[in-house]
């Protein structure tokens, strides 16, 4: 989609390009992780800083398998939430033709079993031990669609009960994304790196958040970072290649 190697500038940020991205801008990013609209997000994805800003632009990373641990533990409500709601991603590219749409769970977990989407008074007693080890996080606000009820909670014959679900969804659901913002901005999980010139970062981008802070753009000397992405299936291969156990 983007090529072996990308390369973003602040200089050729064209509205209505296939560039047309916040990268190319120079606003901050807030924490994400990258091409949640895949059905299958690249598994790592590398940083080469090759011309930083004159001002700002630090690039932030953060540990989503430490955020979604520090979220079981303190609001199992809020886990169990983000685990089993399913948010759907979107990428439209009118100049390089692309309409890409996934969906899935901020927090993927183990299932060891449960109802779907069982009423609030019912959550205390089903979701403390049904989620196992987390596999992956998908989480990009800036791509995400509005979220919607699940099906069987819309299909709800009787009118007041389908109203009641539907508002417990959405409350329930921003009270958790809510809670998510907050730990992704603590500083227990995040870690700035003012990068330079010739300097790498490998992020797992199925397991790790990136952002970056904002910065002053300069026509002279614009921002310029190149990176590429390898693909889950590639690394685990890699990885059992080299003698290491894949699950």
């Amino acid at each position: 989609m983007y090529g072996a190697v990308w390369s973003t500038s602040s200089s050729n940020a064209a509205p209505g390009t296939s560039t047309a991205d916040s990268a190319y801008g120079s606003g901050a990013l807030p924490l994400h992780t990258d091409m949640t609209y895949l059905r299958d997000p690249p598994g790592v994805q590398i940083f080469a800083m090759g011309r930083p800003s004159a001002r700002g632009g630090v690039g932030v990373f953060g540990d989503g398998l430490a955020a979604s641990e520090s979220l079981r533990r303190d609001h199992p409500d809020a886990f169990d939430v983000l685990c089993r709601t399913v948010r759907r991603y979107r990428c439209v590219d009118d100049d390089g033709g692309w309409h890409l749409e996934a969906e899935g769970p901020v927090i993927r977990a183990a299932d060891r079993g449960g109802a779907p989407f069982p009423p609030r008074h019912r959550h205390h007693h089903h979701h403390h031990h049904r989620w196992g080890p987390v596999g992956m996080i998908r989480h990009n606000d800036l791509d995400r669609l509005p979220d919607l009820p699940p099906a069987d909670v819309r299909s709800i014959v009787d009118e007041r009960e389908r109203e009641m679900r539907i508002a417990e969804f959405y409350s329930d659901l921003d009270r958790a994304h809510e809670l998510w913002d907050t730990l992704l901005g603590s500083d227990d999980i995040r870690l700035r790196m003012d990068l330079r010139p010739g300097d790498m970062v490998a992020v797992a981008n199925q397991r790790c958040f990136h952002g970056r802070e904002s910065f002053t753009a300069d026509a002279d000397s614009p921002r310029s970072v190149m990176g590429c992405y390898v693909s889950q299936d590639e690394l685990n291969s890699r990885f059992r290649r080299a003698g290491y156990r894949v699950f």
